[in-house]
């Protein structure tokens, strides 16, 4: 599949200090930029937010915001974390109200009217094999002079049904995706690609819509494997590390509006 360039551009990198930015450092997280048509919440207006996981921003006692520029290099923007809201239910998400843009930076905001709804589950026929598209940051390849976001690539896994508990207490909605995610990665937005032939709703053939905003990542799941001496018997302590089974977890983008609703 091919992901438009553009789409690169609602990425933002999150770090815990100013210097961390401006050196790149190995730390922090992602986010991507929503433009919020706040009619959909009973408003005529629209908003810019940064939308990433809570568990990004939940330490961080000023997050900074690093956005690319037009003419090149980046801005970081000293961010207010009082501002910052978490999802009132629980969910692992955050956002902020975002007024760091001008026309010098670099930007396409995801609007809000791409966001993945529970109906278009049935509607779009939604299911296991779907492809989607996750865009993010690759920690220690992520650009030293300008954001440099890659793309990663699988199928849905898992459609949302068992809840998986978060750093939170809160039994997390989640589909599953076969897609590597690690550290940095989370906060990263993915993408549901719609087949660019039909899909079909109640046997009527409607032309695919591109893409949709499945939704959030925040979590990979891991398989606790023994550690081994080297003749491969496992060492008497039961010591084992955790293992990156390559399946991760995207919180539906449906789950985004209780929290922007909140910013009403």
């Amino acid at each position: 599949m091919r992901i438009p360039n553009a789409s690169l551009q609602s990425i933002v990198y999150i770090y815990p200090t100013e210097e961390a930015a401006k050196e790149g450092r190995q730390v922090g997280g992602c986010g991507f930029l929503v433009l919020c048509a706040l009619k959909a919440c009973g408003d005529s207006s629209t908003e810019f937010f940064i939308v990433t996981n809570r568990h990004v921003i939940e330490k961080l006692t000023e997050p900074f915001v690093r956005i690319n520029r037009q003419s090149g290099g980046f801005d970081v923007v000293q961010t207010n974390r009082n501002r910052w809201k978490s999802h009132p239910d629980g969910d692992d998400v955050a956002a902020l109200p975002f007024h760091g843009l001008s026309d010098e930076h670099e930007f396409l905001a995801i609007p809000s009217d791409v966001f993945l709804t529970s109906s278009d589950i049935e509607d779009l026929d939604v299911g296991i094999g779907d492809q989607i598209a996750m865009i993010g940051r690759l920690i220690g390849h992520d650009g030293l002079v300008r954001n440099n976001p890659v793309a990663r690539f699988g199928n849905i896994a898992m459609m949302p049904g068992d809840a998986i508990q978060n750093a939170f207490a809160h039994p997390q909605e989640t589909f599953l995706v076969e897609c590597h995610s690690i550290p940095g990665f989370s906060g990263s937005p993915v993408f549901l690609v719609l087949s660019q032939v039909t899909r079909s709703l109640g046997g009527i053939r409607l032309p695919g819509a591109g893409f949709k905003l499945l939704g959030i990542d925040w979590m990979h799941v891991s398989n606790k494997e023994l550690v081994r001496s080297r003749i491969g018997d496992p060492l008497k302590d039961g010591q084992y590390v955790e293992a990156n089974t390559g399946v991760a977890g995207v919180i539906p983008a449906w789950r985004l509006w209780k929290l922007l609703d909140s910013f009403k």
